[in-house]
């Protein structure tokens, strides 16, 4: 007879005395323990004389005991479900822990607490299937005392888990929710885990592991989304930042996951098949057909939505269609999308009191879902304003969606917020002057447009903590923290944009960051700042330097205090970016020789133009041939009519990277004033 003991105490003990300490931000309280489970069965017929089961629990079960949710991690997940479902587990969230008893267990052949292979220990479990998972998991509601969730749900692995725990125990799920997961392991399925098997047994627990999680990465990720995510850009040290990725999730894993467990639990999925003694998928799953949901992605490479498709209609469940850009992860990443398909199932799960047998429909109901790409805009000037008018005329509604926008004064007219608003593409709740609650909620993409530095690296640093893709053209942040910004952002898998930082619309920093621009650079000049060229323009034709400011600000090329422009403390930010992308230093490092543009120089200004030529706010950095030293300057130059620098007229910039294999390559645009 089998048994049910636990490791720590009893299901009865208090729950005082096994609490896990929790921060300030959780209100529920959490279980995190392990149970011992006596004489289990497995599949193959060999019997298990006890297995450990790690759980956790967070929220209070109820009086009724009817508002548990079980998730079922993934390959690699654990039992931390608030931490790798964030947008979906969370309080106010589909799965909201005030409101239900959220468990999640490590399952059977994991290395999160419970029972299962490790290197050093190969034999320490048998060969097991999602059947056994499954089993264990019914096994460990019994010791809670649990008769039937309210919602048994997960994806990939613990979608395949999900199907088999209802397949076994139709009386005991009330609904069920799978995502990107088979009903039988397809020859897809089963490829990419024999290349993965195949790298642990040559590389071994470490290079292996790493190899097969890196081969892993790119069967949950699109073509499309990697090239969008990644293209061709490289880091500060010329790598591939599509490598670097590749890389930090190999490592990552590597750092916290047993090999020998990988294996077994990648074993499980190759045997699985729901109909396997049952007569088929479809008599497996025909008593709980009416409470399943079956999500499918359709550009998933792993498991594409017409498997999915195939055992819902075999079962007549319903499906939902969730195209997504991030193919097999978007179970993971379009955490909106996802929790309105686990809110509408768990507002029509069944009853707890009994079982639920349902004549299944003939048909499978489909659900369509699109999701728009949601940004936050921290800022709502200028260019923020402009950034909010460009989404409103050339996108559609289903393809952006303006979440939040940051303003210092909610009352300050808006024009081109207001538009947004009325053209659906923000909510009348989009205006914030709450910094705290501008990344709240599922955001794709962060622009900061804000300018300086505290307020705008507190909230980038909190984006690419979160995985979101970060847009800005603050220079000044940039010279002061660019290369730390940069790694946090690899480290978190995302990516940080600036190419609107420097030049206005020349894609330099591209150019630089990829290599176009030329391999061994060793010098590059500009006209970095449109503002001030524009002012000596003014003052070539005769202006007075208060006159020409004016001038300036009445065109829109000139800020109403132009003094970083003048003193060519913005082009001097610039330039600490651009040394840092060519020359790999610390741009707060970089000691940067600097005179702007004042009275003196003005009158000097003059003289020049009316003696035929003309003065120009010149930046250099240059690596010196001999000690390799960087010297680095910003100050007004003499240029004559016939030099190129001499025809960059009114708020243009002009730029010229020097290399040892492309020579000098110019390229010249307009950029104060800019529309971005």
């Amino acid at each position: 007879m089998s048994t049910i003991r636990k490791v720590r105490s009893r299901v009865s003990t208090p729950p005082s005395l096994h609490h896990v300490p929790t921060s300030p931000n959780v209100t529920w309280p959490i279980i995190d323990d392990t149970i011992i489970v006596s004489n289990v069965s497995l599949e193959s017929g060999a019997t298990l004389p006890s297995v450990r089961v790690h759980y956790r629990l967070e929220g209070t079960i109820n009086s009724a005991r009817d508002n548990v949710v079980l998730i079922v991690h993934a390959l690699t997940g654990t039992v931390r479900a608030t931490e790798w479902w964030r947008g979906v587990v969370e309080p106010g969230g589909a799965i909201d822990p005030t409101q239900h008893a959220v468990l999640t267990a490590n399952l059977l052949g994991g290395c999160d607490g419970t029972t299962g292979p490790t290197v050093h220990q190969p034999d320490a479990l048998p060969p097991i299937t999602t059947r056994d998972q499954a089993m264990v998991l019914a096994r460990l509601l019994d010791a809670l005392e649990i008769d039937a969730p309210k919602l048994v749900c997960g994806g990939s692995l613990g979608g395949q888990v999900t199907l088999e725990f209802a397949a076994s125990y139709p009386d005991r799920t009330r609904a069920a929710v799978v995502l990107a997961a088979p009903a039988v392991q397809t020859a897809q399925g089963l490829a990419w885990n024999t290349i993965m098997r195949q790298a642990v047994a040559i590389g071994g627990p470490v290079d292996g592991l790493k190899l097969a999680r890196q081969i892993g990465m790119l069967s949950y990720r699109t073509p499309q989304g990697l090239e969008r995510r990644f293209g061709r850009a490289r880091n500060d040290d010329g790598q591939f930042l599509m490598n670097t990725w590749l890389d930090m999730h190999g490592e990552k894993l590597v750092a916290r996951f047993d090999a020998a467990s990988y294996v077994a639990l990648i074993d499980a999925m190759d045997t699985h098949d729901v109909g396997r003694g049952r007569g088929g998928v479809a008599a497996a799953l025909a008593p709980v057909g009416d409470r399943l949901v079956g999500v499918g992605v359709p550009d998933d490479l792993l498991y594409p939505a017409t498997v999915v498709r195939e055992w819902v209609e075999a079962a007549g469940a319903r499906y939902v269609d969730l195209p997504s850009v991030h193919g097999h992860d978007a179970f993971l990443l379009e955490a909106s999308r996802v929790s309105e398909v686990l809110r509408e199932t768990l507002q029509r799960a069944a009853p707890a009191a009994h079982a639920v047998v349902a004549t299944p429909t003939t048909a499978a109901a489909v659900l369509h879902t699109r999701r728009p790409l949601r940004v936050a805009v921290a800022g709502c000037g200028h260019v923020g304003g402009s950034l909010v008018a460009l989404i409103t005329d050339n996108a559609s509604t289903d393809d952006v969606q303006i979440e939040r926008v940051l303003v210092r004064d909610r009352v300050r007219p808006r024009p081109t917020l207001d538009r947004a608003i009325q053209h659906g593409h923000a909510s009348a709740q989009t205006r914030t002057t709450d910094a705290a609650t501008l990344l709240e909620g599922d955001i794709d993409v962060f622009v900061e447009v804000m300018g300086g530095t505290t307020l705008a690296r507190t909230l980038i640093e909190q984006a690419l903590r979160r995985g979101i893709r970060v847009v800005t053209a603050n220079k000044a942040l940039l010279a002061e923290c660019g290369p730390a910004l940069v790694a946090l952002a690899a480290q978190h898998g995302t990516r940080v944009d600036f190419e609107g930082a420097v030049a206005g619309a020349i894609p330099i920093v591209r150019c630089v960051r990829s290599g176009a621009a030329g391999v061994g650079i060793t010098a590059i000049h500009g006209i970095l700042n449109g503002t001030s060229n524009f002012v000596l323009d003014q003052i070539a034709t005769g202006a007075s330097l208060a006159d020409a400011i004016r001038i300036a600000q009445e065109r829109g090329y000139a800020e109403a205090d132009p003094t970083r422009d003048l003193s060519g403390a913005d082009a001097e930010d610039k330039l600490r970016v651009l040394a840092w992308l060519a020359f790999g230093v610390d741009p707060a490092a970089l000691v940067v020789h600097r005179r702007g543009i004042d009275d003196a120089t003005a009158v000097w200004a003059a003289q020049v133009a009316s003696e035929g030529d003309r003065v120009k706010l010149l930046a250099s950095v240059t690596r010196a041939a001999d000690s390799h030293e960087l010297v680095a300057q910003i100050t007004p130059v003499r240029v004559r009519t016939t030099d190129p620098w001499s025809s960059v007229e009114g708020p243009n910039n002009r730029i010229v990277i020097e290399s040892a294999s492309a020579g000098a390559m110019a390229a010249i645009l307009i950029a104060a004033g800019i529309t971005p």
